[in-house]
């Protein structure tokens, strides 16, 4: 999967389940505490704040798959 497909799915995903699944598909299968932690992490991206401090769900998609 490309990192634009990823930033895309990983855009859409809303549990911790969702988050899951994306990354088994991406290869890089996540357990509930580093998909929960990736959820934040996403959430955080995608607030307001988030996007005004230049936070983007491809910087998240990075911190949560390296």
């Amino acid at each position: 999967m490309d990192e634009k497909t990823l930033v895309s799915k990983l855009s859409q995903v809303n549990t911790i389940t969702d988050l899951q699944a994306v990354a088994k598909e991406y290869g890089k299968p996540l357990t509930v505490e580093q998909a929960d932690r990736g959820l934040n992490r996403l959430f955080k991206a995608e607030n307001d704040t988030g996007e005004l401090m230049g936070d983007t769900v491809a910087k998240a998609a990075k911190d949560i798959f390296g």
